[in-house]
């Protein structure tokens, strides 16, 4: 629209940050699905896929806030969301930005709303050296945020005045640029999922022979995770992360630090090698979030990796078991996803911790095939040898890839 004038406005002069009481979450049944009697329990996240509290559990001082942008000021920092339903904020690792201009709450959309929420998260999800600045009154007050406007006429509506002309929001501006990022967003995002879909189709046809040969043999052999894997802390370093070079790419001479997170196979970052991170730098492993919020999500390394804390290495205990790993790496996937069924487990909002205890005493069920005197086996019970169902493991992961992607395809709609 040849018409639309960006002006330039302090974000202090259009909302302010607004705190809430705090709950125990732990106390409360939260649930995945919203309907009218239940209210959006807004985390610090930057998901924005938030649980949902019955209205008639919440404390009478908690405040309940609609129609209405998030910020982040931990965790997740500088991530906006906009919530059009009801919320609150019962950890107070987020701020509520309140509308101080009435005639601008009145006139902006939700479209509006996404396209700030968009801007704000540019303004303050910058980071240096891994670590993002802190969100906070003074900070936020004096950013400025650049906004498309249109001059109106003397005796229209409007929300700005400044030397005796007139200014509202370009509503149908915001809104045609968002919907054609939207679009562009989808194209590009489905497009992705289809390459995906037909790498793991290709891949999954040289194993489907396999798959058909062996699943009338199978044998289901249940194990003790202790019997398998050990699980230690080998990986973890002992210098602190805001002492170290964190590169947000993986750069020639860095390893991957991974911690408890369900992004980028768990890595948060690339660091410098020193010495120690010499000495401790694992591949060819598995990796377990231990604690916080993502705790039990597993992942395959295959490259160099080490960790700042929140994480454990998982590690094959039996040599022949290790061996038929590397030669096989798509076991190494498979297991990841059998162990992160077994562990990732959310209790009223809250991800249960992983002791060595809980580890070793849990059990898993594999399918394994019977195979002949002076073969090479795994394990040997009563007189007969048993190795995993390459082919067969091989095939069934990925089907789960292929049929994971056609969903997503099939399902997807990007969200503001």
């Amino acid at each position: 629209m040849k018409n639309v004038i960006w002006k330039a406005y302090k974000l202090g002069n259009l909302f302010e940050l607004t705190s809430s009481g705090t709950i125990a979450l732990k106390n409360y049944t939260l649930f995945d699905d919203y309907n009218e009697k239940r209210v959006e329990v807004v985390t610090s996240s930057k998901d924005n896929n938030n649980q949902f509290l019955d209205l008639d559990d919440l404390p009478k001082n908690i405040p309940v806030f609609s129609n209405a942008l998030t910020i982040n000021r931990n965790g997740s920092i500088g991530y906006c969301f906009y919530h059009n339903d009801k919320f609150i904020i019962p950890t107070g690792d987020s701020y509520v930005l309140t509308c101080l201009n009435e005639r601008f709450k009145k006139y902006a959309d939700e479209s509006s709303y996404h396209f700030l929420s968009i801007l704000i998260t540019h303004i303050f999800t910058s980071e240096v050296f891994g670590w993002s600045y802190k969100v906070n009154d003074e900070r936020f007050t004096r950013e400025i945020i650049m906004l498309p406007c249109l001059e109106v006429a003397e005796g229209e509506d409007y929300i700005w005045e400044e030397n005796g002309k007139h200014y509202t929001l370009a509503v149908e501006y915001i809104k045609k640029l968002m919907d054609q990022a939207k679009e562009l967003r989808e194209q590009k995002t489905i497009r992705l999922y289809e390459a995906e879909r037909a790498k793991y189709e290709a891949e999954r046809a040289k194993y489907e022979a396999g798959y058909e040969r062996e699943k009338s043999l199978l044998v289901w052999k249940g194990f003790k995770l202790g019997e398998l894997f050990d699980f230690s802390g080998n990986h973890i370093i002992k210098s602190q992360i805001k002492n170290l070079t964190v590169y947000d790419e993986y750069e020639p001479g860095t390893v991957g630090n991974v911690t408890a997170s369900k992004e980028n196979n768990g890595i948060v970052g690339y660091i410098t090698e020193t010495d120690e991170i010499m000495a401790k730098k694992k591949k060819h492993i598995l990796t377990i979030a231990s604690d916080a919020a993502y705790a039990g999500i597993c992942y395959y390394q295959k490259d160099y990796v080490v960790s700042t804390g929140h994480n454990k290495m998982i590690d094959l205990a039996i040599p022949e078991m290790k061996k038929l790993f590397e030669k096989e790496e798509l076991l190494y996937s498979f297991m990841a996803k059998m162990l992160t069924k077994i562990f990732c487990k959310t209790f009223y909002g809250f991800s249960k911790s992983i002791t060595e205890d809980d580890f070793y005493k849990n059990f898993i069920m594999l399918p394994c095939l019977e195979v002949a005197e002076g073969e090479d086996y795994i394990w040997e019970e009563n007189g007969k040898h048993y190795t995993l169902a390459v082919e067969y493991i091989s095939y069934i992961y990925l089907s789960g890839r292929v049929n994971k992607n056609q969903k997503l395809i099939d399902t997807y709609s990007y969200q503001y």
